[in-house]
Order: structure tokens, then sequence, then C-alpha cells
């Protein structure tokens, strides 16, 4: 079983080209840090 853990710059590329589903396809497991999913939130809430 493949398994990794991201940082945010791999997340936010792949949301931005709407193709976050190939780390589904690329990896049984994805361990996503607190401080990680915080960043992405925060950067949801900018103008």
């Amino acid at each position: 079983m493949l398994r990794v853990v991201s940082n945010t710059t791999p997340i936010i590329s792949l949301l931005k080209l709407d193709r976050l589903e190939l780390l589904q396809k690329l990896y049984n497991q994805i361990n996503i840090p607190k401080a990680v999913f915080d960043e992405i939130e925060a950067g949801k809430n900018k103008a």
C-alpha cells in the first residue's frame, strides 16, 4: 500500500488544475498534516 504525506503545494496545484483525484489514484493513503489543512483553508478565504 502506497502512503504519502503531502504539503500544501501539490494539493493547491492539483486543485487549481481540477485534478485533485490524481492523488487518490496514485496513493492508497494520503496524510495531510493539520498545519497544511489550515493553510489551505486560510487560502480559501483570501480575496
